[in-house]
């Protein structure tokens, strides 16, 4: 019966798609044979509380789905949840409303409700167009439930998911329904994502003014449930100031840096401030800055320091900014072996002088 009936039944359905919403799964008429239609888990069958309605967000940011509503009819039916304040889907994360009773069980990590009214979600086996609404009220997505067999007793679902034509879900698995997860059981993404990055000297600072000084960057990252909230620090001129991982930013020279903070969960979202640096290099021996010189260079695996001086331990950084590399230094050798091909800058202090050179890794 069910299985001549996909192509039809999917030409039926009207599903137009707003924003990043779609519907991927509904059970609105669960089995009555024992508990086959025990979609919620609670051991108990019930046409109202079994019944679902699951919800993907196909985009690549967090969707807020504040407000939403889910209504069980364009025509005769009524308002029978509205999705709570502060309700936020990650990418490719599912949303499912049930029609009411106790919810058992993970549902494979989604975000779930289930209807607080007294007569549940209620949605009709055939006749009716279900309709989920945004936080205006505007009709965003709909579902045609007049199926062909009027009496399915197990959920249609999009196969592939996400993707693919609705049928009903015995056509892919042994299994009647999966509320929160794909038709093979396994949980749809769960992480949230980075949507803003802010950045700013610690205290709204935005100047360094002492000799060799700091400043403590921070960075603000939104949302705060965000699965990943770590960034990676970079400065845009590192003869300016240096910034280490923890977004300390060092003086190095007199002039503005841009400071940029880039949230590491693969997004990219980042953001930068500028912060300008004065009064540096006082005091400083002109002779003793132009007495280091390093060979080879380019150098392969050792690299050969030539000073006027006693030299204990070099930090050496990317072209970034970053501490990429800190070694003592032996008999006037660093070892930059472990060092990606690239340009970097080595400083080190000499006679109590803060010193530093380029130099290429082949």
């Amino acid at each position: 019966m069910k299985k001549f009936a996909t192509l039809l039944f999917s030409m039926m359905l009207t599903i137009p798609m707003m924003g990043q919403l779609i519907i991927n799964e509904v059970l609105y008429d669960p089995s009555n044979n024992a508990l086959d239609g025990d979609a919620n888990g609670d051991g108990v069958y019930s046409q109202e509380d079994d019944s679902f309605i699951e919800l993907i967000n196909i985009g690549t940011t967090n969707f807020d789905a504040s407000g939403y509503q889910l209504w069980d009819d364009t025509i005769n039916g009524s308002l029978r949840f509205v999705v709570p304040q502060g309700t936020w889907v990650p990418p490719n994360g599912a949303l499912v409303i049930f029609g009411g009773g106790t919810l058992v069980g993970n549902f494979g990590g989604c975000v779930i409700f289930k209807t607080d009214s007294a007569s549940g979600w209620n949605p009709n086996n055939s006749g009716e167009v279900i309709v989920i609404k945004d936080n205006t009220g505007k009709t965003v997505l709909t579902f045609d439930s007049d199926a062909l067999s009027n009496n399915p007793n197990e959920s249609y679902t999009r196969f592939p998911d996400i993707t693919g034509n609705f049928l009903q879900h015995g056509d892919t698995t042994s299994v009647l329904f999966s509320p929160g997860t794909r038709t093979d059981g396994t949980p749809f993404d769960t992480n949230y994502v980075v949507m803003s990055v802010s950045v700013q000297g610690a205290g709204g600072a935005t100047t360094i003014t002492t000799n060799g000084g700091t400043l403590q960057m921070e960075a603000m990252v939104m949302p705060t449930f965000a699965a990943d909230t770590t960034v990676s620090w970079s400065v845009d001129d590192p003869m300016v100031a240096t910034i280490d991982a923890a977004g300390l930013l060092t003086a190095a020279g007199n002039g503005v840096v841009t400071v940029t903070a880039t949230a590491n969960d693969g997004t990219g979202i980042a953001d930068s401030a500028q912060i300008t640096i004065s009064n540096q290099g006082i005091g400083l021996d002109e002779e003793v800055a132009n007495s280091l010189l390093v060979f080879p260079n380019p150098a392969q695996d050792v690299l050969n320091l030539e000073v006027e001086g006693q030299v204990n331990e070099v930090t050496i950084y990317s072209v970034e900014g970053r501490v990429v590399l800190q070694s003592e230094v032996m008999n006037n050798q660093v070892f930059v072996g472990e060092l990606n091909a690239g340009v970097y800058i080595l400083r080190t202090e000499v006679n109590g002088q803060s010193v530093e050179t380029r130099f290429i890794k082949k």
